[in-house]
């Protein structure tokens, strides 16, 4: 699960990402803030609308780690 905070308060804002089955190991947020990508010891990495908090796609990966987007959110390494 994946949690939101905001950085002020440090409390929960909206509903958490529910759908990885183990540790989420990395994130990256697209820089308009627009998707979400996570990869998970569950060997999975997922991809969410940020506001929405809706499953975009998952997609089995052996050993995901960290992940970063590029600017166009197009690439994912």
């Amino acid at each position: 699960t994946i949690y939101e905070f905001d950085a002020s308060t440090l409390e929960t804002v909206g509903t958490p990402f529910e759908g990885h089955t183990d540790l989420v190991r990395g994130l990256a947020l697209s820089f308009d803030g627009a998707l979400l990508a996570s990869s998970s010891r569950d060997d999975t990495i997922k991809f969410w609308a940020f506001e929405s908090r809706q499953l975009l796609a998952s997609f089995d990966v052996q050993h995901p780690s960290n992940l970063i987007l590029s600017p166009d959110s197009r690439k994912l390494a």
